[in-house]
């Protein structure tokens, strides 16, 4: 199952890469928008996390090997905060452009036209906004697609022993949340080995997925998997799997059947104590490098084509992971 998955991965990286190489002109290559003024992007996430730092890692090291600066600034996951940071960095600090992860993919609408309206490019990442239209590029993971790389590992652990599920979903406001749990939920579907015995929303916060794990354990304690949405909330559910009795290693009859997303640096350590048997790791380096190689091109007038890219993640687990560690970011970092 890896390897086709791994070529894919690479052959949409591959692919992206040649649509938005080489478009802008000489001065934005060197960092200068045509007048001498240094490129300035302006970056504002959601909130500042694992997967967040690595994200923001990658822009400014793209940035700087193009000649760009970088402003940033984190909305702690407040949409209206965000909305006023984003003004203050167009209309105050008047940035050359925009690279943004929304709190709210519907609330950041405004953002958006004001950005269009100063003529700003909008470069949005990770999380898709709802205003396609008005941005200038986009590039995500591909939640679904995800979420049934998750399922897969599911499918195949349940050939061996049948398994009773948890099933953790993020903030409904969110397309990668809502198109992980689909993608899950569609490829488990009819699995006669596989039972979701329980569904519980956690809205990104480590205290509810932290409060709804320990609950769902006390209230079916046949649970033996757990599908985990991020591995930001994974710290939480080890916490409760420990206070339960239940956090035990691979191998042990005990053991919960662990697989997360996002590949970072909680997922990494668990993979290595292996308490945790795969983890579907998202390509944040490859957003960081198209974010500012679009930002290039729009400086230098062009278009960019394909506006909007989603990019499938790396199936990390047991089998593979003394092969396929080195290229998840959490595995690198940690």
């Amino acid at each position: 199952m890896q390897v086709p998955t791994l070529v894919r991965y690479t052959a949409a990286l591959a692919a992206s890469a040649l649509v938005l190489a080489g478009c802008g002109s000489s001065q934005q290559e060197s960092g200068s928008d045509g007048s001498g003024k240094k490129v300035t992007i302006g970056v504002n996430f959601d909130l500042l996390n694992g997967i967040r730092q690595a994200e923001k890692s990658a822009i400014e090291k793209a940035a700087t090997e193009a000649g760009y600066e970088v402003v940033f600034n984190v909305a702690d996951k407040d949409p209206q905060k965000q909305s006023s940071q984003i003004q203050d960095l167009v209309q105050t600090r008047k940035v050359d452009a925009l690279i943004v992860i929304a709190q709210d993919g519907q609330q950041i609408a405004s953002s958006v036209s004001l950005a269009k309206a100063r003529k700003v490019p909008f470069i949005a990442i990770d999380r898709a906004v709802a205003d396609q239209q008005n941005i200038t590029f986009q590039i995500t993971g591909d939640p679904v697609a995800d979420g049934k790389l998750a399922a897969s590992e599911f499918i195949d652990a349940g050939k061996t022993k049948p398994l009773k599920v948890l099933e953790l979903v993020g903030a409904l406001t969110d397309q990668n949340a809502i198109g992980r749990r689909d993608g899950f939920n569609e490829a488990v579907k009819g699995d006669p080995n596989i039972t979701v015995v329980s569904q519980v929303p956690t809205n990104w916060d480590p205290a509810q997925a932290l409060d709804g794990t320990s609950n769902a354990l006390q209230k079916n304690p046949d649970i033996n998997a757990i599908f985990v949405p991020s591995d930001f909330l994974l710290p939480s559910v080890q916490s409760a799997l420990k206070a339960a009795g239940r956090l035990a290693p691979i191998g042990d009859p005990e053991h919960v059947f662990l697989v997360t997303i996002d590949g970072d640096q909680n997922g990494c350590k668990a993979m290595k104590d292996k308490t945790l048997d795969a983890d579907i790791a998202t390509p944040v380096d490859d957003f960081g490098k198209q974010a500012i190689s679009a930002i290039t091109t729009a400086l230098g007038g062009q278009g960019v084509s394909p506006q909007s890219v989603r990019t499938e993640g790396l199936s990390l687990d047991q089998a593979n992971f003394a092969t396929t560690s080195a290229q998840v970011w959490g595995c690198v970092v940690a």
